[in-house]
């Protein structure tokens, strides 16, 4: 999906070729930042009838390209800020991550459209890419205005400081800032500037970007998503099915809702906390029943940053799709303890369609979760997944590894794997979030010239105890050995053979990718 595309899996496997290739990755972007770096561009006046592209970028490593293969989601942060766009100004959505080859297709889109604004968006480890993005758009569209958002954009504000790249940093909420920056064109005014919205080329920009980031607005959840912009059917997720059941695909069809945003818990691993400041914005229970109905699709992801936060809310959603007779799949993140208090709900969400249930046990080990700051036990956590158990709701467990991991502790977690199968597993290496204190206090262990692009997950960017060839040898058996206990296989769904293909071979290449992911590393942590 990037320039190794052109290359075979071997090659860049290989450690020496894959730095040559984050080398000749760097070139439109350096190139961008040494052409007249003092120079202060002059801009034509901006046709009152703006043409805006929101972007999504692509991945970049191959690890993480890999993931897309068993799930992708549509984009829907660009979808909500698409929302923001009303006539007679035009929006479309360019969604790279959809593409083989996606440098082409964004040079493709931006001669044939000619924005004349251009928002890119995404997490820290997409930076590197956005980066690259806005350098083709001022190689092609010079007078274009470049606006960065997202994740990263909101954490570290300092970290995407290049105005030879981008003409706004939007920390935040995109879809209220994207009515203010079109109604600062409209009006011919400066562009506005707050901790909010930071020019880049603003004296103000560093006193702005250390504040932290702004608090929550409910345009981001109360604006209706623009679907109708990208291809739906491009969207899916892995859906396993009933013990014994008969399934049309593993693979179905699936579009997001968001019904909150914002977490008030307090997880260390976790950024949201960081960007919410703790508070917790609901849509109306009305209004979130009505777009599900609306939907043609038959499975639903729920984006929410925690979904069953409001028990008393998510009772009584569930109980107007059941009156209302919508028949849906549903797949929803949820806390072990939330599951522990309120069975009855899970129970009554059973019913309404539930049928994935992503937990994020992170370990059955108090010692780890007291140090995760999870406000959750070892006991709440197999107590939950005997509950869901029994309400035959599948699982996704996801389990967290720590860089200072030994074979002990390896060990420990295959024992947890055993013990909570059947289940979907996602295993991801402890990193402090970019933008938070600890990520601060850490840069001088960092592993990585660059911890941001390595910040997915799956790659550690903080020395382990273990030679990291071994770490990630033993990270890939967890991984071969959750993918051996599958909801599908133990509970003896029937798949059609071009699913279970697809399946194997997909695990088969990720399981390559993940025993040998020490080699995106200076040899000299092997």
């Amino acid at each position: 999906m990037t320039p190794l595309l052109c290359f075979s899996l071997s090659e860049i496997l290989k450690f020496n070729f894959f730095s040559d290739i984050l080398y000749f990755y760097r070139l439109p972007f350096d190139r961008a930042l040494n052409q007249n770096r003092k120079r202060k561009r002059k801009r034509k006046s901006v046709d009152m009838n703006l043409k805006v592209l929101l972007v999504r970028p692509h991945v970049f490593l191959p690890t993480s390209q890999w993931l897309q293969s068993m799930l992708r989601l549509e984009p829907y942060a660009q979808e909500l800020i698409a929302g923001a766009v009303q006539p007679p100004h035009d929006v479309r959505i360019c969604d790279l991550a959809v593409e083989d080859k996606p440098i082409d297709a964004f040079q493709r889109v931006l001669q044939a459209y000619q924005p004349n604004l251009v928002g890119f968006g995404g997490f820290s480890s997409q930076f590197r890419t956005n980066c690259e993005l806005a350098a083709i758009t001022r190689e092609l569209l010079p007078n274009a205005i470049t606006c960065l958002g997202g994740v990263h954009a909101s954490s570290m504000p300092t970290d995407c400081k290049y105005p030879n790249l981008f003409d706004l940093i939007v920390r935040g909420d995109g879809v209220s800032a994207m009515k203010v920056v079109i109604a600062a064109i409209e009006k011919n005014e400066s562009l506005p500037e707050s901790d909010w919205i930071l020019p880049t080329a603003s004296p103000n920009f560093d006193k702005l970007a250390m504040k932290s980031p702004p608090a929550l607005h409910l345009d981001g959840i109360n604006t209706k998503p623009r679907r109708e912009l990208v291809d739906m059917s491009k969207y899916f997720c892995i859906c396993y099915g009933q013990p014994g059941e008969k399934i049309d695909t593993l693979f179905p069809e699936i579009a997001c809702v968001r019904t909150s945003v914002g977490c008030p818990n307090r997880c260390s691993f976790c950024v949201v906390h960081f960007l919410a400041k703790g508070k917790y914005l609901q849509r109306k229970v009305e209004d979130v029943v009505e777009e599900i109905a609306s939907l043609p699709q038959k499975y639903i992801y729920f984006v929410d940053d925690e979904t069953f936060i409001n028990t008393r809310r998510m009772q009584r959603i569930a109980e107007m799709l059941l009156e209302r007779g919508i028949k849906k799949k549903y797949i929803s993140w949820a806390r072990s303890d939330t599951v522990c208090k309120h069975p009855e709900l899970f129970d009554l969400w059973k019913k309404a369609g539930l049928e994935l249930v992503y937990i994020g046990f992170e370990s059955l080990e108090d010692e780890n979760l007291n140090a995760y700051n999870k406000k959750a036990t070892a006991s709440q956590n197999r107590e939950a997944r005997e509950i869901l158990r029994k309400l035959n709701l599948n699982i996704h467990a996801a389990l967290m590894v720590n860089p200072d991991f030994e074979e002990k502790d390896f060990l420990t977690v295959q024992r947890a794997i055993k013990e909570m199968a059947p289940a979907e597993f996602a295993f991801t290496v402890y990193s402090p979030p970019p933008g938070t204190q600890e990520f601060m206090e850490s840069r001088d262990k960092f592993i990585c010239d660059d911890p941001c692009l390595y910040y997915d997950c799956l790659h550690t960017i903080l020395p382990t105890k273990l030679p990291l060839k071994k770490f990630y040898r033993y990270f890939s058996i967890l991984y071969a050995l959750g993918a051996a206990r599958i909801p599908a296989k133990v509970n003896k769904v029937k798949l059609p053979l071009r699913d279970h293909i697809k399946f194997v071979l997909g695990a088969m290449k990720f399981g390559w990718q993940m025993y040998r992911m020490y080699r995106e590393y200076d040899r000299k942590y092997w």
